[in-house]
């Protein structure tokens, strides 16, 4: 009994996709659905079969989330539409898999490591690609692919196309609400009246102290202004400006709550998602995608659209993408294209964006409208909240990037913790930054 309803509600789901893919391909936005493009339900018939020759590639993958669906998004999909091509997934760091030797066609990364195979001479531009099998890139939304493209020189060529974005929203503890008495947060708040929120669920009740609200690390609050530790034009510092001062300070604030400062300056750009979803003290917990740790926990949850800088409305953050490109080594490419083409498309999109929580990079509004259809723990929750934010394109990100983020947590934390002012701290980040940057140019 329970291997046919598992067979008739995979069919029920079949059926629902591909009459929601068939209304994107034809561009419809109301509620009907027409069979999907190249069924031949229109009286076109099938378009004559490719002849191909069988082929196996190699894909590199370092997105966890990609390899545990693995079969449904992309081996499923690719046998279906491309039956002469096989994939294996090579997994590992991307220095080990270059001194390795082997062969890859493809790679599944994300947006802000592009760098890394960029210098490894990994990349390839897919727009000859695009144009031979007429992909329009108009389906993608253009900042994420203005983003992705800055990443060449002269921000000349793509090397990849998007299949996942980073979202950022503000998930609040229902019970600490309804314990304190006040009103739920709502979308379209700024940043002062979210941390006034966050003062009237600040308090302490049986032994417990509850917080009124996080943030995951200083970056996200730096988010909305595009700011980058590091200007990649000149490789100086490019911390000391007011900007970064109004984001320090907002975070002296957010932490200057009651009972919100922890305990050492370390724990200051610490993860808080536990105090949310395990420990259940922290009312307000501005961050990313947090789904597959709120699928397993009791925490009463919902969440409403991030807040933001009065002269940033709606601005949440950067594009933060996960993307797939074309290894320039592949001797496979055409092929390796057809794996970026089944992975972007309409039904694979929908597919990801209803049973597994990605916010698709496709620009129609049914992926939005369809978002978590089939994630039962999400029902009832207000997920536009998703998608109210904006994002801006991502600056480029230096060399010197992964140093210079350590240095600006360091420094912030002892901020934070009462040890210096904000222009002082500034000044002291901008200084190690620039020695910091020296010295790896010398090689030390």
């Amino acid at each position: 009994m329970r291997t046919w309803v598992q067979a008739n509600n995979k069919l029920h789901r079949l059926a629902a996709v591909s009459a929601i893919c068939g209304c994107i391909a034809a561009g419809c936005s109301n509620g009907s659905a027409g069979p999907p493009a190249g069924s031949g339900a229109e009286g076109g018939g099938k378009q004559p079969e490719e002849s191909v020759k069988p082929v196996t590639l190699n894909i590199f993958n370092t997105r966890p989330e990609v390899s545990s669906n693995w079969e449904q998004l992309l081996v499923e999909p690719l046998k279906k539409k491309y039956p002469h091509i096989t994939i294996q997934e090579v997994k590992g760091k991307l220095n080990e898999v270059i001194a390795s030797g082997t062969a890859i066609d493809a790679y599944i990364t994300a947006e802000v490591d592009l760098g890394d195979y960029i210098q490894a001479g990994y990349t390839d531009n897919i727009e000859p690609y695009m144009q031979a099998h007429k992909m329009d890139s108009n389906r993608f939304d253009p900042v994420v692919i203005q983003t992705i493209r800055g990443r060449s020189a002269g921000s000349k060529e793509l090397f990849g196309l998007p299949f996942y974005l980073q979202f950022t929203a503000l998930y609040y503890n229902k019970d600490i609400f309804n314990a304190a008495g006040v009103p739920y947060p709502k979308d379209g708040m700024t940043w002062e009246e979210a941390v006034e929120l966050g003062r009237k669920v600040s308090f302490s009740r049986d032994g417990v102290q509850y917080l009124g609200i996080r943030t995951d690390q200083v970056g996200r609050l730096a988010a909305p202004f595009g700011l980058m530790p590091v200007d990649t034009a000149t490789d100086r510092a490019s911390v000391n400006n007011e900007q970064f001062k109004r984001v320090f300070e907002l975070s002296q604030q957010i932490f200057a709550l009651p009972g919100n400062r922890p305990a050492n300056a370390k724990e200051v750009n610490t993860n808080p998602t536990n105090k949310f979803t395990k420990d259940k003290v922290l009312a307000m917990y501005h961050s990313v995608n947090r789904f597959s740790t709120l699928k397993s926990s009791d925490v009463n949850w919902d969440l409403a659209q991030a807040p933001f800088y009065p002269d940033r409305p709606n601005i949440g953050s950067v594009v933060d993408a996960f993307m797939i490109g074309i290894a320039k080594t592949s001797a496979h490419k055409s092929d390796a294209f057809k794996v970026i083409e089944v992975f972007t498309s309409d039904e694979v999109q929908l597919y990801a964006a209803r049973a597994l929580g990605y916010v698709s990079p496709l620009v129609h509004p049914k992926l939005q409208e369809q978002y978590g259809a089939e994630l039962g723990f999400l029902q009832g929750k207000h997920l536009q909240a998703v998608f109210k934010s904006k994002n801006l394109p991502n600056a480029p990100l230096s060399v010197y990037h992964t140093a210079a983020q350590t240095i600006l947590f360091e420094e912030h934390g002892k901020y934070i913790m009462g040890q210096m002012d904000a222009n002082t701290a500034l000044r002291t980040i901008d200084e190690k930054i620039n020695q910091k940057i020296a010295e790896l140019k010398a090689g030390k």
